[in-house]
């Protein structure tokens, strides 16, 4: 029960900063770039309302094909802006980043800390989907435990288990454990948003399971871990699909509506340019996310999937189904009494306008 009330500690605090992040802003949560007035935009060129710079964040050992542009400045010349672009460790931190006025687009934020933020009161826009990665994030076991999916009923009871939280990796986790009939109170849970010391924890043996994403995942592995749900399982089973977006802060799309598009746009160039010649361009992205290889993220049996336009405005994501996951995730925290309540209408924090100006 420790555990437990120690856990629901942690999400009161993540409950709070969503709704500290919405009053401290006062409905201004526009970009680095101060926006013009009303006054000044009456006479305003489509140039002259370009910002100075685009803030994009981020996550390293995260290969995307849009980073072989971000290392030679190639994709940047696409979009028309210089880019300044950011590291950061979690959606939770992108969506405080945007909040705060420090980062305009959000590119691969998670779609579980995107909900939850939106639901706090944040005013943010899902415009697109940067990356389908079922496999690529994942909980992995200590081979010596033999965990299967056949014994992990009994197998993970009182195992100790280090995630992050308020992120898709968490919503798996809880998911996973209700599936298979274990609760909070049968598991030491370790929070933890650092993925390189979730996997670090894991090598030294301190922790029985680690749930993380990209590079630390392949970590784990690699030290003779097994996921205890494939990636295609936790589809089947648990009918989680997992996937990253693109994010904005709602005053900089009403800003700078070209900006956003081009960014699209130009995001949509890479991801074909790179399906079409990928062997030459891995080495590359592999640099540029600081990586030594793609590894099967973008290479071998692919983990990672780019959606083309066409199909980010279907029914599968911005046309529909992306509104109901955030409203079953969301519903899960609040099942559990992680979160106090949920909003009425997700749909109202999609905004396909931007993708649709592609044309």
């Amino acid at each position: 029960m420790k555990r437990l009330l120690a856990l629901l500690l942690v999400f009161g605090l993540i409950a709070a900063a969503c709704g500290s992040d919405d009053d401290d802003d006062n409905g201004d949560t526009g970009s680095a770039t101060t926006a013009p007035s009303d006054d000044m935009t009456d006479d305003m060129t489509d140039d002259m309302m370009t910002p100075d710079v685009l803030n994009v964040a981020y996550f390293e050992q995260w290969p995307t094909p849009n980073q072989a542009g971000q290392e030679d400045g190639s994709f940047e010349e696409a979009v028309g802006v210089p880019i300044n672009w950011i590291p950061l460790g979690t959606g939770g931190q992108m969506a405080e980043a945007m909040l705060s006025g420090d980062v305009d687009i959000a590119y691969s934020m998670g779609l579980t800390p995107f909900a939850n933020n939106v639901n706090g009161g944040a005013d943010l826009k899902m415009v697109g989907v940067a990356v389908s990665y079922s496999e690529a994030d994942n909980c992995v076991a200590q081979g010596s435990l033999g965990v299967t999916k056949e014994n992990a009923s009994e197998t993970l009871v009182g195992a100790k288990i280090m995630s992050p939280t308020g992120n898709i990796t968490h919503f798996k986790l809880l998911s996973t454990l209700e599936f298979f009939g274990i609760s909070l109170d049968d598991i030491e849970f370790i929070a933890n948003d650092d993925g390189a010391a979730i996997a670090a924890a894991f090598e030294s043996g301190e922790i029985d399971v680690g749930c993380a994403f990209g590079g630390p995942v392949v970590n784990m592995l690699d030290n003779g871990g097994n996921v205890i749900l494939t990636g295609a399982e936790a589809e089947s089973d648990l009918g989680i699909f997992t996937y990253d977006i693109v994010a904005i802060p709602s005053g900089f799309g009403e800003t700078y509506p070209d900006v956003v598009t081009s960014f699209l746009a130009a995001t949509e160039d890479f991801n074909n340019k790179w399906a079409a010649n990928a062997e030459e361009w891995n080495p590359i992205i592999a640099q540029a996310a600081g990586m030594e290889d793609v590894g099967n993220f973008l290479a071998g049996d692919l983990w990672f999937a780019f959606p083309s336009i066409a199909d980010q405005l279907g029914p599968d994501w911005l046309g529909g189904a992306a509104a109901d996951n955030m409203a079953a995730q969301v519903q899960t925290f609040v099942d559990l009494g992680l979160i106090e309540s949920i909003i009425d209408d997700f749909g109202a924090t999609v905004d396909p306008s931007f993708l649709e100006a592609v044309g």
